[in-house]
């Protein structure tokens, strides 16, 4: 497995299977796409004696290992993320409290955990209560305040930051060889996010598109009011893809403010990132709707 960065995160992982001090739950936190759930499977992979685990197709995960993550449904257009609910939970319960077939361990991943409906949450609290000693829990998110306290005061907290752009730019440069990939531009090393890089090498006509998407949003004070509406609509048909791109966007209008002189348009730029970071958490916590909250934040310049 080819994970770029968190080395410190890393062997504290793997000192934490050699001194056998295991928890029964941990929280992995930390922004999008900057290799939480590699980093998880990695540990998973040691804590099932299976370090020499290779993923593929086929299998990409050892038999004490499940991976849970939340599923996408398409409603009249309009692509969102669907809640973990108490029956998938219980799925994983029963998993857990099976006997290991290899080593001392079996172990659940939770990837996007902010999407735990609050009855799921209280399934994973009475487990956490209550452990089984062969089962362990890996949590993964990106939004910690969605995760219940009682959760959070009885899970070990792993937190894993942006991955500096050279560590990025120097792992990276044998796969885009090897794939015979055109020069990324550097703002998107500089996101710190080396998912999104992998992402854009192994799917790059998905890539090019949010390029041209991306591309868009930092014009958006020149596009026309048709212009405005049209984004907003095409944006709006998926969520999960207006986030990431919001989330994308952010770091260079942050830039864009701190490079501006005049007063004036740094107090617009200001104000823009506000309202960006606004629609931001209300395209993740909530079911507003999301063409109507993109419309707001373009016409609010």
């Amino acid at each position: 497995m080819n994970i770029i960065g968190h080395h410190k995160e890393r062997e504290r992982l793997k000192k934490l299977v050699r001194e056998n001090k295991i928890s029964q739950g941990y929280l992995f936190v930390g922004p999008q796409s900057v290799g939480k759930s590699l980093c998880a499977l990695e540990f998973a992979m040691e804590l099932v004696s299976e370090s020499s685990f290779e993923p593929n197709e086929n299998k990409p995960y050892p038999f004490d290992v499940l991976v849970v993550k939340p599923e996408e449904e398409t409603k009249h257009g309009v692509t969102k993320q669907k809640s973990i609910g108490v029956e998938v939970m219980r799925d994983v319960l029963s998993f857990l409290a099976r006997f290991p077939a290899v080593g001392r361990f079996r172990v659940a991943i939770i990837e996007d955990a902010q999407k735990l409906s609050l009855a799921a949450q209280n399934v994973i609290l009475k487990t956490l209560e209550e452990p089984n000693p062969s089962a362990v829990m890996i949590l993964i998110t990106h939004e910690v305040g969605s995760i219940i306290p009682t959760i959070l005061s009885r899970v070990e907290r792993i937190r894993f930051d942006y991955v500096p752009e050279g560590e990025i730019k120097s792992d990276m440069n044998a796969l885009l060889a090897e794939k015979n990939e055109h020069p990324i531009a550097s703002f998107f090393f500089s996101l710190g996010r080396p998912g999104m890089i992998i992402r854009a090498v192994l799917n790059p006509q998905s890539f090019t598109k949010e390029q041209e998407k991306l591309g868009r949003l930092f014009r958006l004070s020149s596009l026309t009011l048709g212009e405005r509406l049209g984004l907003a609509e095409e944006l709006a048909k998926n969520v999960p893809e207006s986030i990431r791109l919001l989330e994308w966007w952010l770091p260079g209008l942050h830039t864009q403010a701190l490079k501006e002189t005049d007063i004036r348009r740094t107090a617009r730029f200001f104000g823009l990132l506000e309202e960006a970071e606004q629609t931001l958490i209300l395209l993740k916590t909530t079911q507003s709707n999301a063409r109507l909250l993109l419309e707001k934040l373009f016409f609010s310049i």
